[in-house]
């Protein structure tokens, strides 16, 4: 596998959050003043890359307020720990936790923060960050935690190329990292019976970054994304528009899977399924006068907590060379959420 026409990539096989790891520590490594001789724009790419860190928090932070710089790794199971100015009263500590393509879990942010203050930093002293150049929609677990972000990375890593770094690693994660945006964003030029995961991904994360143009806030109506596992092999999804029903025992929602748009309830726990998921699904049929009870009764009614009452086999809307009308397409999913209202008004 490579990711350049020209030569090999080392990071298309070094794919790893550790491989992701050695890198972000080498490069603000190069930071510290003491290689300012041995590659100066190599030491700036570096220096820019820890004050974009620190900024996060402190915006007035400056080049010239730099120091020293250590690094220790997988510091107490936290993926990095940087160290600037240790030896001095305005010492901080930047808690790097790093992702690719997982999240985190088991609370170790939290844990995180009390082992670098039992270390010996106070809380105003703590840059944390939740770095993360892979895909994920929402960030509402990671509390104190700032995200550092695929794209902050890589204004660091073009400013740092515009300004002279000549550098076969450096270049190589730049390519690889740069690939990694565009690929998302493929699905937009794509035929849209062409897609796979990742046209899914970019998809699903530019919806969710447009999420207004619905007419919502993601944060009120509960949109999400992500991989939904199963055993029939799995699946992209989107889910939004999550309606609260008092008495009714169920709460309907909207769910996109991959091309499919789908009519989901959530069951309380001692609601008689049966009986709410056909109730349900005669609601939907009365207020979705474009669509027939058989195209619309899905292939296999479920029994569980969450389960699709009705569906639409294909909500996108395409030009005459199969690409997605992304405008077109938010209407229909409006169409969605107005059928929705309809069959279960909260007032």
């Amino acid at each position: 596998m490579t990711t350049n026409q020209d030569r090999p990539n080392l990071f298309a096989y070094a794919t790893s959050e550790l491989s992701q790891d050695a890198f972000i520590c080498w490069l603000a490594e190069w930071a510290d003043p003491s290689y300012r001789n041995a590659d100066q724009a190599l030491h700036q790419a570096g220096q820019e890359f820890i004050v974009s860190m620190v900024r996060k928090v402190k915006a007035d932070f400056e080049i010239n307020d730099i120091e020293s710089v250590d690094i220790v790794p997988q510091f107490q199971k936290l993926d990095i720990l940087i160290k600037i100015n240790k030896n001095s009263p305005d010492k901080m500590a930047i808690l790097v936790e790093d992702k690719t393509h997982t999240s985190n879990h088991s609370g170790q942010l939290e844990r995180y923060l009390k082992v670098v203050e039992e270390a010996g930093y106070q809380k105003d002293q703590m840059i944390p960050l939740y770095f993360k150049t892979g895909y994920q929609s929402k960030f509402d677990t990671i509390g104190i935690y700032k995200t550092y972000l695929r794209n902050d990375f890589l204004a660091v890593l073009q400013k740092g190329k515009r300004h002279g770094v000549v550098n076969a690693i450096y270049d190589d994660f730049l390519v690889h990292l740069t690939e990694i945006d565009a690929l998302i964003k493929h699905f937009s030029t794509k035929p849209t019976d062409k897609w796979e995961y990742h046209d899914w991904v970019g998809f699903f994360t530019v919806l969710y970054d447009q999420h207004s143009a619905l007419g919502n806030s993601s944060e009120d109506d509960g949109a999400n994304w992500g991989y939904v596992a199963n055993p029939a092999g799995g699946f992209v999804g989107y889910w939004w528009y999550f309606k609260q029903l008092d008495g009714r025992g169920f709460s309907p929602y909207l769910q996109l899977e991959e091309g499919e748009l789908c009519f989901k309830i959530m069951v309380d726990e001692q609601t008689d399924r049966s009986a709410v998921r056909e109730e349900a699904f005669q609601a939907i049929v009365a207020n979705a006068p474009h669509s027939s009870p058989t195209d619309l009764r899905p292939k296999r009614m479920g029994n569980g907590k969450y389960m699709t009452v009705a569906r639409l086999e294909d909500y996108r809307v395409k030009d005459s060379d199969g690409l997605i009308k992304m405008d077109a397409t938010l209407e229909n999913l409006r169409e969605a959420q107005d059928i929705l209202d309809a069959a279960f008004p909260t007032t």
